[in-house]
């Protein structure tokens, strides 16, 4: 039996996952974020997580490139960045207001980001129409706080899952 893109959408959103931003500074040193749930803890030692980037994306290429990504794990009241960073094409002057600080490994952070994980590329693999990045946790800031979370294809608030 062939499974469809659609029945495997269906049923990998009844897979509760985080809602993440991934950022990058690309060649031309702007800031790059986009939304990502697909998202993993792969090694505790070393200390290693997975991100899984559709390849048509900018943000493949700016991770390819450059080795390196920050991963901010959104809090409960952190939808309208995720909406916005979701959106493919987003509109200049449109980002959240002061919403970064450069980490000193150089990825861009969320200062309202309820985690922000610095990571630096390991190994890539390509498969599908994704790449599945691996890389080393180089540094670790976490907050208080509940995550949004991405079900059923919505974004929603933690305590509203319970």
């Amino acid at each position: 039996m062939t499974v469809s893109s659609e029945q495997l959408r269906e049923a990998m959103g009844r897979f509760a996952t985080g809602v993440t931003v991934v950022t990058t500074i690309p060649d031309n040193g702007e800031i790059h974020g986009m939304t990502a749930n697909a998202f993993a803890s792969v090694s505790l030692d070393p200390p290693l997580v997975l991100v899984s980037i559709a390849r048509q994306r900018n943000t493949y290429v700016h991770i390819q490139r450059g080795g390196r990504f920050g991963v901010n794990i959104l809090g409960q009241n952190q939808e309208a960045v995720a909406r916005y960073f979701a959106q493919a094409d987003k509109s200049p002057g449109e980002e959240p207001e002061n919403l970064w600080r450069l980490n000193e490994g150089g990825s861009p952070r969320m200062e309202e980001a309820l985690v922000f994980l610095e990571c630096s590329v390991m190994a890539s693999h390509s498969y599908g129409d994704h790449t599945i990045f691996i890389a080393e946790v180089e540094e670790v800031e976490v907050k208080p706080g509940h995550p949004l979370l991405f079900y059923e294809g919505h974004l929603q608030d933690f305590k509203e899952t319970l």
